[in-house]
């Protein structure tokens, strides 16, 4: 770690042409992003492969659109008396005001136009042993039994430059035997520091120690776990002997917070002796600093309860974000930070500047109650629409009307307008009081009133959720085969009519209800649901069809197959394979002598080509 006195700066430009020239003479311990310029660095979605890292100057190009992820992670490895700077969007919009009008704030005129490199670091070697502050040393104690020993299972949350991988790392190197003990992390770099200061570590990719059998024998560490999916960080503590867990609690995507309020949670229920602790004293800049207040203030970042001031309405509301003022902005961010811990701070940038999102939200004498994220989709025109529906294109947004119009075939989905619940969420004080409920129903009726056609949301599905969701209406339509890396979870889509005037559209929803709930049951082991199953059927029909001339992938047909086969084809060898919803398209290889999974598909497409 470099020492450096003095503030960090910031520098916010538009003139691309003067800023170019000055990052052109950055510095030698300077990282640089961009996804226009070939020389630079890295591109901004590489920005994770940094955390973990520590620079005298970070330069990040945003001006084909502002990357708030790439902003707030990478701020945090910029060392004290350094300088961020941003190229913004040529374009104002409403989020590049803010960033202006906190860093007017929190930084003089001359601090943000100019910066100076005066303040050389004084370097450490690489190995060099930090020497804990007080703060580190108290929870350190705690850490490790007299003998040497790791002892219980810890927590430890910090928000950036607190010192928590050293803290890690010199724990790590107290142990007199470190051979049982493994480390882990998103990705190597962001064990730098903790592997610098227990060299003789062993550290394993989070993936590849999953493959490892069960041993209760080997200690675990895990860095930064809030970059790894939940569920994968769960299954590692029950595999192995968890000792130390560390993340970063804002700042970047895969929000810590949210991560460490589920994990805490779980992990106190779950395991024994667990210890939380918390690290406040920044050690990589000063305390104060300029530049960590503007971030916390411009990405709404801030732990702390709101302070509760101005306007104190009660009521339901649904708003853009621009038109909230500050205090309310805050309370609806934190709420929805707090629980979904993928939230990260360009959703602020997203619910700030997309016109077509909204917030709504519940609010007693100015306190949040409730907060739902409103998404306005589609209509999609000609001819966007035929080549979704073909799978030859699948752009950003309008994720309901795609999604059903390509993995269900269904075209007219594409041609009206959804409002989508991207996200609600409730303080866990107020919740099973109907509250979430209340606010689904004043979105109901707010989108019957504007004109919209169809309410839908999507996310990883669980039995306590889609109970949810029916009881206010909801119903499912497409539940994936596929697990998501993240959640472990399949994905799901659940969609309500707003209108019963257009006798079509209502008896293509019935059918979508009905496959809906036929295929969980399906998808959970029942196959004896297949003979509930219509014989014919135009959904069926469809993905079918689009499955032959292959359109949809093996996985989005599979169902429609199922019932295919067993109505029309009942006594072919196939048969008994397809109507099994855990088949995938390895067990077809398997079937056909071995093949691979891409030529079990085609063996397939060409056997239902000949049969239909």
């Amino acid at each position: 770690m470099s020492e450096r006195s003095g503030y960090r700066q910031l520098q916010l430009l538009q003139n691309a042409g003067l800023w170019y020239e000055y990052c052109e003479a950055r510095s030698d311990s300077s990282i640089y992003l961009s996804n226009l310029q070939t020389y630079a660095d890295a591109t901004l979605s590489r920005y994770r492969d940094y955390l973990g890292h520590e620079f005298e100057q970070v330069w990040i190009d945003c001006s084909d659109g502002l990357h708030a992820d790439a902003i707030a992670a990478l701020c945090g490895t910029v060392t004290a008396g350094g300088l961020l700077s941003v190229l913004l969007p040529g374009e104002n919009n409403t989020m590049s005001h803010r960033m202006e009008r906190f860093t007017a704030k929190h930084f003089a005129e001359s601090d943000t136009q100019t910066h100076s490199l005066a303040n050389k670091p004084e370097t450490r070697s690489a190995n060099e042993k930090l020497r804990l502050t007080n703060e580190q040393s108290s929870i350190f104690s705690a850490l490790t039994q007299s003998t040497g020993k790791p002892r219980g299972t810890h927590i430890i949350t910090a928000e950036r430059g607190r010192g928590k991988s050293t803290l890690l790392g010199q724990a790590l190197a107290s142990v007199e035997d470190q051979s049982s003990i493994i480390v882990t992390a998103p990705r190597k770099a962001n064990a730098k520091i903790l592997l610098q200061q227990a060299p003789e570590a062993h550290f394993v990719a989070w993936d590849k120690l999953l493959e490892h059998p069960a041993n209760s024998e080997v200690t675990l560490i895990i860095d930064e776990a809030a970059g790894l999916p939940l569920w994968a960080t769960e299954l590692l503590c029950q595999k192995f002997n968890p000792w130390l867990l560390a993340t970063t609690v804002a700042g970047y995507e895969g929000c810590g917070r949210g991560f460490a309020v589920h994990f805490t949670d779980w992990a106190k229920k779950t395991l024994p002796q667990v210890s939380v602790h918390q690290l406040t004293q920044p050690l990589r800049w000063p305390v104060n600093d300029p530049l960590e207040q503007w971030l916390t203030d411009t990405f709404l970042l801030n732990e702390q309860p709101v302070i509760q001031f101005g306007s104190r309405e009660s009521g339901t509301f649904i708003k853009h974000a621009s038109e909230l003022e500050e205090a309310l902005l805050q309370q609806c961010f934190q709420l929805l930070l707090n629980a979904h811990y993928q939230s990260s701070p360009n959703d602020l940038n997203l619910l700030l500047t997309e016109a077509g999102h909204k917030l709504a939200y519940q609010s007693i004498n100015g306190e949040v109650i409730a907060v739902a994220w409103l998404m306005s989709e589609g209509p999609i025109q000609s001819p966007l629409k035929e080549e979704i529906r073909q799978g030859q294109r699948r752009p950003k947004g309008n994720l309901l009307p795609q999604a059903i119009g390509y993995f269900l075939q269904q075209d007219w989905a594409m041609d009206i307008r959804w409002l989508r619940v991207a996200r609600i969420a409730v303080p866990a004080a107020k919740r099973r009081r109907k509250v979430a409920s209340e606010l689904l129903a004043e979105i109901y009726r707010w989108a019957l009133d504007n004109n919209y056609q169809m309410l839908g949301t999507s996310f990883a599905w669980s039995p306590g959720l889609d109970n949810f969701w029916r009881k206010n209406g909801y119903a499912l339509w497409r539940l994936s085969s596929r697990i998501d890396s993240v959640s472990a979870r399949p994905a799901a889509i659940y969609a309500q009519p707003l209108s019963n005037e257009f006798t079509g559209l209502c008896q293509v929803c019935q059918l979508l209800n009905q496959w809906g709930h036929n295929q969980l049951q399906w998808l959970s082991g029942d196959k004896e649901m297949l003979q509930l199953t219509e014989e014919s059927n135009e959904i069926k029909a469809d993905l079918i069809q689009a499955y032959r001339v292959k359109t949809i992938p093996f996985d989005a047909a599979h169902f429609a197959l199922a019932q295919w086969f067993y109505w029309q084809h009942s006594n072919h060898p196939l048969t008994e394979l397809l109507c099994n919803s855990s088949t995938t398209l390895k067990h077809l290889g398997e079937y056909w002598g071995g093949v691979s999974q891409r030529q079990a598909n085609e063996n397939l497409c060409k056997e239902v080509r000949s049969l239909h």
